[in-house]
């Protein structure tokens, strides 16, 4: 089945963007159909792919909104599955090639600048300064979450142009036919920061990371702008 797959999709590649005359485009776009009548495929089989990343996470904590994000910017939707014999969750993103091999690499970074930044601020003299554990917790919570919003922002303003509300409309309409027994996800409401220079900390963290346009994959890096 891989093989028809991969030859559905070879044929509905020749266009005449792709330098086919108008003939040949819809030759093969016939011969699409057949093949997709014959198999019992459709297009969103053959164009709609997916890739995951593991978290520790299952939605709900303060760092899963930039998952969303994640998922918006690369034209993509997310789902958590369950990964059986194993703690936290494998975060499933959906939707056209590139966008969620592009999603799993940035999750992946994220998760790695998040807890480094996080190490660096439990070292600060801002945290060794809280008495409590409440307070402790707090605080992390906070400069996450300024971590979190800033990573977005800029997210946004990179992947801007690409955006794309129909490719996101069918990575929705694909995660709700393959994994058709999901539910939404109630996010905690963290409420109001408490303090304000941990927040402030985490926005400055986050305008730190260097976010990598470009993921590696069938053997060759697809750019997705400049670093």
């Amino acid at each position: 089945m891989d093989s028809i797959k991969q030859k559905i999709a070879a044929l509905l590649k020749m266009t005449t963007a792709s330098g086919c005359t108008e003939a040949e485009a819809l030759a093969a776009a016939a011969k699409a159909a057949e093949l997709m009548r014959a198999h019992g495929l459709s297009e969103a089989d053959i164009t709609i792919g997916q890739a995951s990343a593991v978290t520790a996470s299952k939605g709900r904590s303060v760092r899963d909104p930039l998952w969303k994000i994640v998922a918006y910017c690369t034209n993509t939707a997310a789902t958590f599955a369950h990964v059986p014999g194993k703690r936290g969750s494998e975060l499933v993103f959906i939707g056209r090639d590139p966008g969620p091999e592009i999603a799993a690499y940035l999750v992946a970074v994220f998760n790695r600048a998040l807890d480094i930044g996080i190490s660096e601020f439990k070292a600060g003299a801002f945290y060794r300064r809280r008495k409590t554990d409440a307070t402790r917790r707090a605080a992390v919570r906070d400069f996450t979450d300024g971590m979190v919003t800033r990573l977005s922002s800029r997210l946004i303003n990179i992947f801007g142009p690409g955006i794309d509300k129909a490719a996101n409309a069918l990575a929705v309409a694909a995660r709700a036919e393959r994994f058709a027994a999901s539910v939404p996800v109630k996010q905690k409401d963290s409420g109001k920061p408490r303090f304000d220079e941990a927040t402030w900390s985490g926005w400055c963290a986050g305008s730190k990371v260097g976010i990598a346009h470009g993921v590696t994959g069938a053997g060759a890096t697809r750019a997705l702008g400049r670093p």
